[in-house]
């Protein structure tokens, strides 16, 4: 009989599920130390097997970083940027400074190549919302409508 993929249970792709809401809605935001396995296993009333399963998956995507005798911590609130937090994390800062500018030139040329006339009504919309933030000395909305 030829052997085949295991699947991962269920009830640990729930927990998994779970665990990555909590990251990607920002409920647990980058930096921010998670429940201890214990406390997982109580809020969730899962066994303590489906908890480390579920973390070490996350942490194997890089949302999480799992430090030996400190506790668990976000790192990234997607699959990407854990990725590219793994990859870049010893990188010179000047590459990927360069490496930036390359993707968000290349990026803001396609936005402009395939912008759609709500896109500029939007854009108009945020702009004005910008200007108006500025002139009323307001830096609070003035960083988040430039945001």
């Amino acid at each position: 009989m030829a052997l085949t993929s295991p699947r991962r249970s269920a009830l640990a792709d729930q927990v998994i599920a779970q665990l990555r809401n909590q990251i990607t809605s920002g409920e647990w935001p980058v930096g921010s130390r998670i429940p201890t396995e214990p406390e997982l296993v109580e809020q969730l009333g899962v066994a303590r097997n489906t908890v480390r399963e579920a973390v070490r998956a996350l942490a194997h995507n890089g949302l999480l970083d799992i430090r030996q005798g400190s506790g668990t911590y976000v790192v990234a609130t997607s699959e990407l940027a854990g990725v590219m937090h793994r990859r870049f994390a010893a990188a010179d800062p000047r590459h990927i400074a360069e490496l930036r500018s390359t993707l968000e030139s290349s990026a803001a040329r396609l936005a402009a190549v395939r912008r759609t006339e709500r896109d500029l009504r939007q854009l108009d919309t945020l702009m004005a919302r910008r200007e108006e933030a500025w002139a009323s000395g307001d830096a609070e909305a003035f960083v988040a409508a430039d945001a």
